[in-house]
């Protein structure tokens, strides 16, 4: 975007003009030899007191008289900024830098107006010339945290604070971003050194629930617990949610043992919770091989309404999708396809451009109601997925499950199950997490991962492997999952 300039003869009408008006611009103005040089005082002096439009105005002005001068651009850049024109803001401190490329306070002004990379650049470049910008940290940290580079938003942050310990801004961004990396005494001393006066209601919801799992990290749930609603204030949550994210909180940044106690609480207040009742034995590493169908029934009842936002916007799943271009790769049509666990149907709309006939199959009847609008699956069968295929034999081309294998340790009868409900030359397509310490190991979250070698030796005797992708699954505690995608092909 080019700044329109008056030309230089009208720039010494605006300033005659301007010295007319007022015997203090006048004044202004004599202090200078230069008209140039006049324009900027006049217009430094209306920044100042809050004049922005006839700063602006004095501002060009000068520029038409003097383009070459780079403080000049980086002047009207701040005051078109406190106007609230970013295009017109971020043309002049363009023009600034091809001026004065070594300046940072420039730089990290381009930061603040600029798209996501050309931003992380400037700010980058403003720290590399001033590494004492508190600012340039500050708007750093922010990028990195609206991108969730979490580990990369908290060392910003901390340098912020670290050069100017009476921002509290930047002290409760800290905050924010330490609990999200689940560094909970940490995050509630940075709340508590941002507190120069009252936190607003989401600030100081989340330091108490800092300040409560730090608590509980260190033993003392009970007094984490009593201490909870006075920290938080008038927001308080329940404390049942409160407990609800702690365990699993705990559970999945590494606090077996604080979850464990956490979860203890929750199934002593309800002992016929399903949910609760598996997930603490998978905390405390109780043998188990396949999570129970009642668990699996109540986990994805309670998680269907929220189920496609939290794992397509939140965790960055993507493993229908992924899986589906790595069956397309193989065979493009299927008579009868059968996507097991189905889920809400995530993955209905890619199956559906392969086959004649999509059945859905899922243990929780209410995910499937969420499938059923979706309005792309010929049957939805609430049933449990061996017992389903076994009394399905010889009757689908593709079989595909996507997270389904999380829930099942022992794949022996499953896979079992899979080849006899195949035609011969189907196909199934899986997604693993994965593991190399053995076959399969149930992990804190209740989720199974298996090493590929053991589905590969599972598979032997019914199949060829076709395809075996290293994949990442999704986000668990803001760091990636990986996997593992296979097609497999019934012999």
């Amino acid at each position: 975007m080019m700044i329109d300039l008056p030309d230089s003869r009208q720039a010494e009408d605006l300033l005659r003009s301007l010295c007319a008006s007022s015997p203090e611009l006048a004044r202004l103005a004599a202090q200078e030899t230069l008209p140039a040089r006049a324009l900027r005082r006049i217009g430094l002096s209306h920044w100042q007191t809050g004049q922005l439009a006839p700063a602006a105005q004095a501002f060009e002005g000068a520029l038409a008289l003097n383009s070459g001068d780079a403080d000049l651009w980086r002047n009207l850049a701040s005051v078109y900024d406190g106007l609230s024109d970013a295009a017109k803001a971020k043309a002049c401190v363009t023009g600034s830098l091809i001026l004065d490329e070594g300046n940072a306070q420039s730089w990290m002004l381009l930061g603040r107006l600029a798209d996501k990379v050309e931003a992380e650049h400037a700010y980058r470049r403003a720290i590399a010339l001033d590494a004492g910008l508190a600012d340039a940290h500050f708007g750093l940290g922010l990028l990195c945290f609206t991108q969730k580079r979490i580990d990369e938003a908290v060392a910003s942050f901390r340098a912020a604070v670290t050069l100017a310990p009476d921002h509290p801004l930047a002290h409760r961004c800290l905050g924010q971003v330490l609990y999200m990396a689940a560094d909970y005494a940490a995050s509630a001393a940075a709340f508590e050194a941002g507190a120069s006066g009252p936190l607003d209601p989401d600030s100081r919801r989340k330091y108490a629930r800092a300040r409560a799992f730090a608590s509980m990290i260190e033993g003392r749930v009970d007094e984490a617990l009593a201490c909870y609603p006075t920290l938080a204030g008038d927001g308080a949550e329940p404390i049942g949610d409160i407990m609800r994210d702690a365990f699993h909180l705990l559970s999945a940044y590494g606090h077996p043992a604080a979850a464990a106690a956490v979860g203890r609480l929750r199934l002593a207040q309800n002992p016929q919770d399903p949910v609760q009742r598996y997930l603490l034995d998978a905390v405390t590493g109780q043998p188990v091989a396949q999570a129970p169908a009642d668990y699996v029934e109540a986990y994805f009842d309670g998680f269907a309404p929220g189920f496609d936002h939290q794992l397509v916007n939140v965790l960055d799943y993507r493993v229908p999708e992924r899986l589906c271009a790595t069956v397309a790769r193989h065979r493009a049509r299927f008579a009868d396809v059968l996507d097991l666990g189905c889920g809400t149907g995530l993955a209905a709309e890619h199956l559906a451009a392969f086959g004649e006939r999509l059945a859905g199959v899922d243990l929780s009847g209410r995910m499937l109601e969420e499938a059923g609008r979706r309005g792309r699956y010929d049957v939805l069968v609430k049933a449990e997925a061996t017992r389903y295929l076994d009394d399905h034999p010889d009757r689908f081309d593709l079989v595909f499950a996507a997270d389904v294998l999380i829930y099942i340790g022992d794949a022996a009868r499953l896979m079992a199950a899979v080849a006899r409900a195949l035609r011969q030359g189907g196909l199934f397509a899986l997604s693993l997490e994965t593991s190399a310490d053995a076959d399969f190991t149930v992990l804190t979250s209740g989720r199974f991962a298996h090493a590929p070698a053991y589905i590969e030796r599972l598979a032997a005797d019914d199949f060829h492997v076709l395809d075996l992708v290293p994949t990442t699954l999704r986000l668990e505690a803001n760091k990636p999952v990986g996997g593992a995608l296979m097609v497999l092909q019934r012999r």
